[in-house]
């Protein structure tokens, strides 16, 4: 039996498919669900071979070609989340003509969120629902025993033209179990030597990063309304001992420098953070070379203690889920904060020099341009304490979210194929969010949208570089007044900004060329769709002309 496990090539514009996409990709952040797919399947010995669709040139039709029939492959394990879905669309379609006795294996949040729903529309020949690893394992082991497969937990198929569902598979409780991820063959070799400190926020912390992604826990213990926990919502977690011994066969293997954990929630257990650190820095004071790691926690889990001793085993960022300043709208979202505990936080980490990322989401069905009007007013006032690592955004639907559900009994979307092939042919369009609010009509909705947009081009701290060579930028960091010499990064040009970091306070504020403050005092002066539809206009007469005014 010959498997083949497809990771997605990830899209250019993170939520817009382009099928006709051709070249190499490494500015992703590196996946970890199929990874563990691949080390438990070789765990009992199946014979498995990973394509990761991003280190292959040319069309995704003609690398599967290739690939499936030089390699007669019986089963394909792929998925990812659920924007992804007409790149596994396209995916399945390709290999049906190619290769039509291949059995397709669909999971991932792609999956699991709508298993109906998806099994129909893209028409594999099994689903995985839930987490995978031992799934995976008792599925092939039955379809090679001619085994019965209701007795499978956590799988769909198709039986006598019926969608059979079997029973919904417990979590997986005793993670230490589960064999380390296998990034070997998804290429992890490959993304780290290609990849640049500008790829993603706080790589910059390294002229040359080499980050190995890592899960302390999964799930979550809370239930935001906005949020879907792929992994089922039982929040189970790993001892730490099972976690250093992954993190001291990663530094020897890829001489990893960052360790970046995906947890939704890193720990909510103070003793438990405390104690990972002190083995973290046992083990960094063994190396010859500097580690350090960056996690996300809540607000009302932090104190300056805590903190301290972070920063001292190596805790260079910290993630926040802030989601508003508006008590009224994170109430609505279920997040059991307060703007008060926000505000402490933000404080605690900033005053460490700890860098912050975080969001504020506006658009929540209780926002109201009062609401939305706190948050903004804490943003434009508080950038020396946020200091550059916290955005401002607009609610995403998530299938399978509550909000999701929501939306789906109040009218919002009325018809849920047309919600995802609508979103397959356009994408997630940033500057264009649907209006989910109660209250604000579509006129507010946009008033409140253009404000939001204007604020996140006009708001923060812009900088020229200093000095400017091939591979290397002089920055003096607007918030210590600190000079950093970076290397690796390229310098925009024209109306683009390149967010970049301090290395001695972990501010985070915005490279730009001179044509950028042009373009801010346009968005100040007459909003950014005005502006938009200005450049726009700007852009066909200089198509005309061949004149390069914002080239």
């Amino acid at each position: 039996m010959k498997i083949c496990i497809l990771l997605p090539r990830f899209n250019k514009n993170p939520f817009v498919y382009d099928d006709k996409d051709n070249d190499k990709n490494y500015n992703y952040m590196f996946p970890l669900g199929l990874s563990y797919i691949s080390a438990s399947l070789k765990q009992n010995n199946y014979d498995v071979n990973f394509i990761n669709l991003n280190h292959y040139k040319g069309l995704i039709k003609d690398i599967i070609d290739c690939e499936f029939k030089k390699n007669k492959y019986d089963f394909v394990f792929t998925g990812s989340l659920s924007f992804y879905y007409p790149n596994i669309k396209d995916y399945v379609k390709y290999i049906r003509e190619i290769s039509p006795t291949t059995k397709i294996v669909l999971g991932g949040g792609i999956i699991s969120s709508q298993p109906t729903i998806m099994f129909n529309l893209i028409k594999p020949d099994y689903i995985v629902i839930g987490e995978g690893e031992q799934t995976v394992v008792e599925l092939l082991k039955c379809i090679q025993t001619n085994g019965d497969l209701t007795q499978i937990n956590g799988i769909g198929y198709i039986n006598n033209n019926i969608l059979i569902f079997t029973k919904p598979r417990e979590p997986i409780l005793n993670l230490d179990s589960l064999p380390f991820p296998d990034y070997e063959s998804c290429g992890l070799d490959e993304y780290l030597n290609h990849l640049l400190p500008t790829n993603y926020i706080g790589f910059d912390t390294f002229d040359t990063p080499r980050i190995y992604p890592l899960l302390m826990s999964r799930s979550c213990p809370f239930e935001c309304t906005f949020c879907y926990h792929q992994l089922g919502q039982k929040y189970r977690q790993r001892s730490i001992d099972n976690i250093l011994d992954e993190i001291q066969f990663a530094v020897i293997k890829y001489k990893i420098n960052i360790f970046t954990f995906y947890d939704e929630l890193f720990s909510h257990d103070r003793s438990r953070i405390i104690d990972f650190c002190t083995k973290f820095n046992e083990l960094r004071k063994t190396l010859p070379w500097v580690i350090k790691w960056n996690c996300a926690l809540r607000v009302d889990n932090i104190d300056d203690e805590l903190v301290k001793i972070m920063k001292n085993s190596g805790c260079f960022m910290i993630s926040f889920g802030l989601e508003s300043y508006s008590n009224v709208i994170l109430k609505s979202m279920k997040k059991h904060i307060t703007p008060e505990q926000i505000n402490n936080a933000i404080h605690i980490v900033s005053n460490n020099n700890i860098a912050i990322q975080g969001t504020f989401i506006f658009g929540d069905p209780a926002e109201t341009l009062e609401t939305a009007q706190n948050t903004l007013n804490y943003f434009k006032h508080n950038q020396n304490i946020l200091k550059g690592g916290v955005q401002l955004g607009f609610i995403m639907l998530f299938q399978g979210s509550p909000l999701y559900k929501y939306c789906l009994s109040n009218g919002t979307i009325t018809n849920e194929i047309n919600f995802i092939e609508n979103r397959a042919s356009n994408g997630y369009i940033f500057h264009k969010p649907q209006n989910l609010t109660n209250s604000l009509s579509d006129k507010k909705f946009k008033k409140l949208k253009n404000n939001i947009m204007t604020t996140i081009y006009t708001t923060g701290y812009y900088t020229l570089p200093i000095f400017l060579t091939k591979g290397e930028l002089h920055i003096k960091c607007p918030y210590c007044n600190n000079i950093s010499i970076l290397k690796n990064v390229i310098a925009p040009t024209g109306i683009n900004s390149q967010n970049v970091g301090c290395r001695y306070c972990n501010g985070r504020f915005y490279i730009v060329s001179k044509h950028y403050y042009i373009y801010i005092h346009l968005l100040k002066i007459i909003g950014f769709y005005n502006t938009i539809k200005l450049l726009s206009i700007i852009s066909k007469i200089k198509n005309k002309l061949n004149f390069k005014f914002f080239s």
